[in-house]
């Protein structure tokens, strides 16, 4: 697995937020996917992936947010993603995602 920087820090409302860096890929997705369900397990209010430092996500990161989303709901545990930048808002936005996430500041785009 690559080397993939996410830091783990408590969120104020009891929560705990992953703040997630650089390309989310086929490469660093798996990482992702372990960051969350650990996040999870821990059974925080609720997990909140920080995507403000991505720059890129693909395919296999979009369906790490979807697992992992349906991993936390199993919990009972709430996934909400936050200020992602322009270019990944709109890869949200495309496949659908803003429907099915919370998503806290958005970026304002056309």
């Amino acid at each position: 697995m690559a080397d993939f920087p996410i830091r783990v820090l408590p969120d104020f409302q009891g929560g705990a937020i992953l703040a997630v860096q650089g390309e989310v890929d086929v490469a660093t997705a798996p990482a992702l996917r372990e960051a969350i369900v650990r996040a999870v397990d821990g059974r925080p209010a609720r997990v909140v992936i920080d995507l403000g430092a991505v720059s890129f996500l693909d395919s296999s990161a979009l369906g790490v947010l979807i697992s992992g989303y349906k991993y936390a709901l199993g919990a009972g545990v709430p996934v909400l993603l936050s200020k992602p930048g322009p270019g990944v808002y709109r890869l949200l936005r495309t496949s659908g995602m803003v429907e099915i996430f919370e998503i806290l500041d958005p970026p304002e785009v056309d």
